[in-house]
């Protein structure tokens, strides 16, 4: 377990080194002088400009340049944003909650309708249920996501208009920033009677979350549909059928668990197409989150912005990857078994 574990971290380590490597090299290709491309500090005297260049070591071999890159790195320090000229990794943390509070109700909703409706279409195999489920979900797999958050905008808030277009909360209501998280800083707020801002809150949640859940979620439901019927033709589950317990039993006591436990190293996947789709969800419905900032940061040559959300948000990811392959070996016995031989 332990050499596993190794060669994990082995795998991380060496993949966040060849993406600052990537981050690095990108400040060399950027257009423009590579002190401003770094520190994002344009208005410069002669000595700022050369006391700065000497502090990144630009003068000496790409190695020492990123090593210093590295340190810079290692503090916190990606420079100062071109457009705002405040530091990157603070504008970084003030996007990133909203981002996380969209992916994680998203993520939620996966799992309610993916799970349920993947346990279903695997048990009722080959029925009419089965073929419902699956060819709403291929339909739904194959719609471009852009293409359907503006269809949902269409349907929902310009011909019915039930929902909001856009934003995260009505211009009516200014809620004091705290943790970013829009939920829990309404609850921190003064205002005496919460709950129409609540109310517009979970307004504007609805389309980009539901947008956002479509593609994870047919996703799911494809795993959980395949594992369910791998599990059900496994002997074990026959040995209960002829112990004459129910189906309800089998599936409480069986199935769930051994259909979800091969999901866990593919919450990589599913995470990573969600990082994915959250971006371009917030640009079609103008959520303030790290899509939205970084499609800004590219329409006005915010270099570096772009290479800090490069690294920070593929780090991330990857990450993530690692965790769950971590989570899954630690809860899965036969895998534990297969590595410790």
């Amino acid at each position: 377990m332990l050499v596993y574990l190794i060669k994990r971290v082995n795998l991380l380590v060496t993949t966040l080194f060849l993406l600052s490597l990537m981050s690095f090299s990108l400040g060399h290709l950027f257009p423009g002088d590579s002190v401003i491309n770094f520190t994002g500090q344009q208005s410069l005297t002669y000595e700022e400009y050369a006391q700065l260049r000497q502090d990144l070591a630009l003068d000496e071999s790409y190695f020492m340049q990123y090593v210093v890159y590295l340190e810079r790195v290692f503090a916190g320090d990606f420079g100062l944003s071109f457009s705002s000229q405040s530091e990157v990794l603070r504008d970084f943390m003030r996007v990133f909650p909203a981002s996380a509070e969209l992916s994680f109700y998203a993520l939620l909703v996966t799992c309610l309708i993916g799970i349920p409706l993947g346990l279903w279409a695997g048990i009722k195999r080959n029925t009419l249920v089965d073929k419902v489920i699956f060819s709403i979900s291929a339909i739904a797999n194959s719609i471009p996501i852009f293409w359907l958050g503006l269809l949902f905008i269409l349907l929902f808030s310009l011909n019915l208009a039930w929902l909001p277009i856009s934003g995260r909360l009505n211009l009516l209501y200014d809620i004091p920033y705290e943790t970013g998280i829009l939920l829990v800083d309404i609850a921190l707020s003064d205002f005496d009677n919460k709950w129409p801002i609540y109310h517009d809150a979970l307004r504007h949640l609805i389309l980009p979350t539901l947008t956002l859940a479509t593609l994870p979620t047919t996703l799911l439901i494809g795993m959980m549909r395949s594992n369910v019927i791998s599990v059900m033709n496994s002997q074990y589950i026959k040995a209960a059928r002829t112990k004459g317990l129910s189906l309800y039993q089998i599936i409480r006591r069986h199935v769930l668990r051994n259909a979800l436990l091969p999901i866990i190293p593919q919450f990589g996947l599913l995470f990573n197409t969600l990082m994915t789709s959250t971006m371009i969800t917030e640009i079609i419905f103008s959520w303030p989150g790290i899509g939205h900032w970084l499609l800004e940061a590219i329409y006005q040559r915010d270099y570096p912005v772009i290479q800090a959300s490069l690294l920070l948000v593929s780090s991330f990811m990857i990450f993530i990857n690692v965790l769950s392959d971590v989570c899954h070996t630690m809860v899965n016995p036969l895998v534990r078994k297969e590595i410790n031989g």
